[in-house]
């Protein structure tokens, strides 16, 4: 359930943390952390409705601007899912953000019928993934052209567990929870684009976009998962 609640980016999680790369590499560098020490709770919130974390303006700074600022390198591949829906995920593995390790995957904001355009040139053989996605890998030149699109959401999963009362300390009550079994609970914070996947029994997870495309994340929750304030 938690694989739907978070696609894409959490199935990049999924798929790359086991080391099944076949997208292609933006660059390869040693991973080092920027020097000012971004915390997930350190969110900028802008007049227009976008927000930055972790260094980057959501909706504004690329996949190359996350890379540079981490030095580290990524694995980009394309997606499309059960539904036909088509996304451009790139995974950036363990990396130092501040004092804090953990693993990143980024949405990229892209028009589907431009990757549906890349998948239908390349005649690349997609591979099958666990969620029913499939996954195909990208070109040279999309890679290169690919770097270059603005970040829409950063999915951070922490190698710390968080306990609840650290979340609500850090980022505030939020505006709504839904729950989804006894296992698992989402954190709604629409006003700075953040959804918590609270989880009992693993790590958590947190979903960061621009507070104006909040709806997407919404979209995302099983339509079953009832709500309380």
């Amino acid at each position: 359930m938690l694989q739907k609640l978070t696609r894409p980016s959490l199935r990049a999680l999924r798929q790359f943390g086991f080391g099944a790369f076949i997208a292609l590499i933006l660059a390869a560098c040693t991973s080092k952390a920027p020097d000012h020490p971004f915390l997930p709770w350190d969110i900028t919130l802008f007049p227009d409705g976008t927000s930055a974390v972790f260094g980057a303006h959501l909706g504004v700074d690329s996949l190359l601007d996350f890379k540079r600022l981490y030095n580290q390198k990524a694995d980009l591949a394309i997606f499309k899912d059960p539904d036909k829906k088509t996304s451009l995920e790139a995974y950036f593995g363990p990396t130092d953000v501040g004092a804090l390790s953990a693993n990143v995957a980024i949405v990229a904001s892209v028009d589907e019928k431009l990757l549906d355009s890349w998948i239908s040139t390349d005649h690349a053989k997609p591979d099958p993934t666990p969620s029913g996605a499939w996954k195909y890998p990208m070109s040279d030149e999309q890679i290169r052209t690919a770097q270059n699109f603005p970040i829409e959401s950063i999915t951070y999963k922490p190698s710390a567990d968080y306990a609840e009362s650290l979340i609500e300390r850090r980022f505030g009550k939020p505006e709504s929870i839904r729950h989804a079994n006894e296992a698992s609970a989402y954190w709604l914070y629409p006003t700075k684009g953040l959804l918590i996947i609270v989880n009992k029994e693993g790590r958590d997870l947190f979903q960061y976009i621009a507070p104006k495309d909040f709806a997407k994340l919404v979209a995302s929750i099983p339509p079953d998962a009832p709500s309380s304030k």
